[in-house]
């Protein structure tokens, strides 16, 4: 599953080719609507997830459209076929759960649509990756920022790790951190529909903002959203040490939940990162990223060959290291966290009515779940 920087990106990369397609209408002429695919098989316990949505043609307030009740299926050097199945998420499909992708092992990723269009990636095949060792973590001051500004201040975290011997590893560092949510929606000018689970706008226009707890256990998420990749072409069968991997922000004291993956990534895969990340740091913006450097480099149409796709099939072992940052160490007296703050009131039934409800259901979804996270301490 890719992360939310990697949907964002390609929002952003569909939202560039209409600055410079002619607008009629507010309908872009001779644009094209693309599949974008986040697809991953890795070597921990599934359920792993394919995703599979349509590119927008014209200019309106969503840029994806769920690509649902297609056929998806991954197939490994042995002919073991593993079905995914759409799940609540339209377009969204899941393994089974014992579905373990296997170091070594090559997959192919299958998907056909409702309208007969069929795509296939190129066989990939799954490295090991090394164990994470050493990890360090300290504070460390940016100070093109002024004070009070959010990424001022923030803990980096390095890493080493030993290199194997083989020629052509690459690598790819992630992180997740959690973080308990006591909010699980905000109104702004309105309130909460708890028929249709939504918040509603009055007629009468207001500016109260109303908060509504959580029901139960809820946790929020956040997630890498730099690319950070390398390869071992010049270090090969090394061992590295101070990989800088994460940088987390100095936001409050308490203790930071985080989750680091150390991923051994495709060739493919690491051309595909690599592009996108010599391309941002070239321009320095996103909305120069040159339309080539989005297209997918391991998934093609089989019915159309001409057909540009999106997105990436991502095969990589992974290594994971739980652990919390102590975000009073190190910090100098002068450096202060920038809290968040909730503006709005706590919605509360006052005075009590019946059939009146003041908590909101904890949903499972890309920034909110409600299962406890691994390795998580009250």
């Amino acid at each position: 599953m890719k992360t939310k920087f990697l949907i964002y990106f390609i929002s952003i990369c569909v939202l560039v080719g209409s600055c410079v397609t002619p607008i009629t209408n507010f309908e872009q002429v001779a644009s094209k609507s693309f599949l974008v695919i986040e697809a991953a098989v890795n070597d921990q316990a599934g359920p792993h997830k394919v995703k599979l949505y349509l590119s927008a043609d014209k200019l309106q307030g969503s840029y994806f459209t769920p690509v649902t009740k297609a056929k998806v299926y991954v197939v490994d050097e042995k002919g073991v076929r593993e079905d995914f199945m759409e799940g609540t998420l339209k377009g969204t499909y899941l393994s089974s759960s014992n579905f373990v992708g296997r170091v070594g092992g090559t997959y192919t990723l299958n998907i056909e649509t409702t309208d007969g269009k069929k795509y296939q990636s190129v066989p990939e095949t799954m490295k090991s990756v090394p164990e994470i060792e050493n990890v360090l973590t300290r504070f460390e001051v940016q100070d093109n920022y002024a004070k009070g500004d959010p990424r001022r201040g923030g803990f980096n975290i390095y890493l080493d790790f030993q290199d194997p011997a083989s020629l052509g590893d690459n690598y790819q560092w992630y992180w997740k951190h959690y973080q308990r949510a006591y909010i699980c929606e905000t109104c702004v000018g309105g309130s909460y529909d708890f028929v249709r689970n939504t918040c509603v706008t009055p007629r009468v226009p207001t500016e109260k903002i109303l908060n509504y707890r959580c029901d139960g256990d809820c946790w929020d998420i956040s997630f890498a959203v730099d690319l950070n990749i390398f390869s071992d072409t010049y270090l090969n069968g090394q061992r590295v040490t101070g990989k800088q991997v994460a940088r987390v922000p100095y936001d409050g004291i308490s203790p930071y939940y985080l989750q680091l993956e150390q991923r051994a990534i495709t060739k493919n895969a690491y051309n595909y990162y690599q592009s996108l990340s010599i391309q941002t740091q070239n321009n320095g913006t996103l909305f120069d990223v040159p339309a080539e450097t989005r297209f997918s480099y391991n998934v093609r149409s089989t019915t159309n060959p001409e057909d540009k796709i999106l997105g990436l099939f991502d095969v990589y072992g992974v290594r994971k290291r739980i652990f919390y940052i102590d975000r009073t160490v190190g910090v100098p007296k002068d450096e202060s966290p920038v809290t968040k703050i909730f503006p709005g009131d706590i919605f509360s039934c006052s005075p009590p009515t019946p059939g009146c409800k003041e908590v909101v259901q904890c949903s499972e979804g890309l920034f909110r779940t409600p299962l406890r996270p691994p390795g998580w301490k009250d």
